[in-house]
């Protein structure tokens, strides 16, 4: 009987320990520190996103002192130049009217239309 058992146990930990042990992986991938590749000191991330935003604002008032213009559902996002406008106008016309003015803002070098024409919800 106890000679069964130990067969039992040692069949047990051959077939379950072996492939926990198989489980187990000495790989580790290397851990890169963002703190000292160029572009991703803290300040200089601060200062670029500060400037993403001031672009935002400009750009943002631009549309707004646009005659004509329904801004009520529109985003603009800006990375270092590229600003996005997303959402939607009444009409089509208004989709140009937002690029042109956009397009006419200081310190920004392209504009990505994603404005769609409808109300939002519709």
């Amino acid at each position: 009987m106890k000679k069964i058992i130990a067969t039992v146990l040692c069949i047990t930990y051959a077939a379950f320990g072996v492939a926990a042990h198989a489980a187990v992986s000495t790989y580790s991938p290397q851990v890169e520190d963002h703190a000292t590749k160029a572009g991703f000191t803290s300040p200089e991330r601060k200062a670029e996103r500060a400037a993403n935003r001031a672009l935002s604002k400009k750009v943002r008032a631009a549309l707004t002192s646009t005659r004509g213009l329904d801004v009520s559902n529109v985003t603009v996002l800006a990375r270092k130049g590229a600003v996005t406008l997303a959402g939607t106008v009444p009409d089509d016309q208004q989709i140009a009217l937002a690029e042109n003015a956009a397009q006419g803002v200081e310190g920004v070098a392209s504009v990505k239309n994603n404005l769609t024409p409808g109300y939002a919800g519709h």
